[in-house]
């Protein structure tokens, strides 16, 4: 695909092997942007790569767990041998998990730290070299859970709330460099990952409620417009800032 929004363009989209990573990856792909598809899920990656391929879109893979910095910089590797450059780094891959405190184990706390920071991080330091080259930008997929106390979500919580000041430091660090660093904040999302969910058998409805919200979730390909925008050049003046896609969650 030569024509659309990021025709010549390259970006990685992580967590690409479902929900919100696949639906922005078809999107990017659709708008001419060749795709560097990340995920530890193979499997769904290549499904990823199938679709896009289908409606004459042009992607390669990496398949490995981000949590090693290892992986991060053969990810960034990969779309450097395959396409020459990398314009856009969308960090959309997460962990989300229910917890009371009691329940919350060592390594459930390592866990969803590793794939919700250290992954965007290193993400991050693999590109950032890249990225200035091609005055580019990253956007960071936080959750809502960045700003509101949310009960059962602690780590989760701590996680994309240590994800949104990354953000913000980092725009500053590069405040002087051609490149823009931006978050965006999904509330409610009806994926794959999120349907599975159960909360603690012993969980208060009522806290829950606090923060489900009063509209229904949104679809994936909801979510992926205002993804696109802080990706695009569209957003030339957005740096260091994060954006609320929520129905209103944050609202009040």
């Amino acid at each position: 695909m030569s024509k659309g929004e990021f025709a010549g363009l390259v970006v990685v989209v992580t967590g690409a092997a479902s929900g919100l990573g696949r639906a922005a990856s078809i999107r990017f792909a659709a708008e001419g942007a060749r795709v560097c598809l990340v995920d530890l899920n193979n499997d769904g990656l290549i499904e990823t790569m199938r679709r896009i391929a289908e409606a004459g879109g042009e992607s390669v893979i990496y398949a490995g767990d981000l949590g090693d910095a290892a992986n991060c910089a053969k990810a960034v590797e990969t779309a450097i041998e395959a396409f020459g450059r990398m314009d856009v780094l969308c960090n959309v891959a997460g962990i989300l998990r229910f917890h009371a405190l009691a329940d919350v184990t060592a390594d459930v706390w390592a866990r969803l730290f590793s794939a919700n920071v250290t992954a965007p991080f290193f993400m991050i330091q693999a590109a950032m070299p890249h990225l200035i080259e091609t005055k580019g930008n990253v956007v960071n997929v936080v959750s809502t859970a960045a700003f509101l106390g949310q009960a059962y979500t602690a780590p989760y919580a701590a996680t994309k709330a240590a994800l949104l000041s990354l953000t913000k430091s980092l725009a500053m660090e590069f405040m002087h460099a051609p490149v823009r660093i931006n978050a965006l904040a999904p509330g409610g999302m009806l994926t794959e990952m999120v349907q599975t969910l159960q909360f603690p058998a012993a969980a208060d409805q009522s806290l829950i409620a606090r923060y489900i919200g009063i509209r229904p979730p949104s679809q994936p390909e909801d979510i992926v417009e205002p993804l696109m925008f802080l990706a695009s050049d569209r957003a030339r003046s957005v740096h260091g800032v994060c954006y609320c896609a929520d129905n209103g969650i944050t609202a009040g």
